[in-house]
């Protein structure tokens, strides 16, 4: 394999470049003491050993010959299973601890009157982030689609949501310009099709061009369309409440083109098997 390959790899096991580097070499070249792993690998003498720590601590190297002076070597590959496993065990302590921690972290809070907050969201990340906010949703968010999530932060995260939104019975109820209602092509979450419902509205009705929920008191605005992957948060009861009427009465418009949208897709399909 490719050593580019594998040091990618072994980034994914929280490993920094100066570790993977140590790492490889103690494999491929044999024990050797920090006065040589220093000079052979261009790393500071006097920050070899703090890295030394760190691999010594994560079980990837391990001391040999120590009467006659430090000498270290690589552990058995293994043992990066070993990393899983804590991490693993970590998870499970965290997950235990999270409803009391959430619990008692919300108690602290200032409970103060706002007339309107905005929160600002940059990057793949950012958009991530405002997607799960969706999921506080108490019991639907309501969607003016563009596209679909796959295309915010890749499928996996999306399905990941998806598979959220069922677990907590979140009902998606979404307006947006495309025709497929119904062809659930975009994922394989099970139960799907029973915490969602679309409508198709043409665009010379109403052209969306961001990804917009509504959901509790807050409008989340996500955009990625041009390859600017920004997005927005307002929180406002008021504001909300005028937001959910104008989206009720497009979901009431939208049903007068169901039919429309059908013959469209049916044309599309038609289209595709010809080609």
């Amino acid at each position: 394999m490719n050593k580019q390959i594998i040091q990618s790899q072994l980034s994914s096991f929280k490993l920094d470049d100066v570790e993977i580097k140590i790492y490889l070499y103690l494999l491929e070249n044999g024990p050797k003491t920090p006065l040589d792993l220093s000079r052979e690998t261009s790393v500071n003498r006097s920050r070899i050993y703090r890295y030394l720590d760190r691999l010594k601590a994560k079980k990837l190297i391990e001391e040999v010959n120590v009467g006659r002076g430090i000498t270290l070597k690589a552990s058995n590959p293994n043992n990066l299973e070993l990393l899983i496993m804590e991490k693993e065990q970590e998870v499970k302590i965290q997950r235990e601890n999270l409803t009391n921690i959430v619990s008692e972290l919300t108690s602290f809070q200032i409970n103060q009157p706002k007339s309107i907050e905005i929160k600002y969201y940059h990057g793949t990340e950012g958009l991530k982030q405002m997607l799960w906010n969706h999921l506080a949703a108490k019991k639907e968010i309501l969607v003016f689609g563009f596209e679909n999530r796959n295309n915010i932060a890749g499928k996996a995260f999306a399905e990941k949501i998806r598979y959220e939104q069922v677990e907590r019975k979140i009902t998606k109820i979404e307006v947006e310009n495309a025709t497929d209602q119904g062809d659930y092509w975009y994922t394989s979450v099970p139960n799907w099709g029973t915490y969602y419902k679309s409508r198709y509205i043409p665009p010379r009705i109403l052209d969306i061009k961001q990804y917009q929920v509504i959901y509790n008191d807050t409008i989340s605005i996500l955009s990625w369309g041009d390859g600017n992957k920004v997005g927005i948060e307002i929180e406002n009861s008021p504001f909300v409440k005028m937001y959910k009427q104008i989206f009720w009465k497009f979901w009431e418009i939208a049903e007068t083109y169901i039919q429309e949208g059908k013959r469209i897709e049916k044309s599309k399909k038609l289209k595709a098997r010809k080609l």
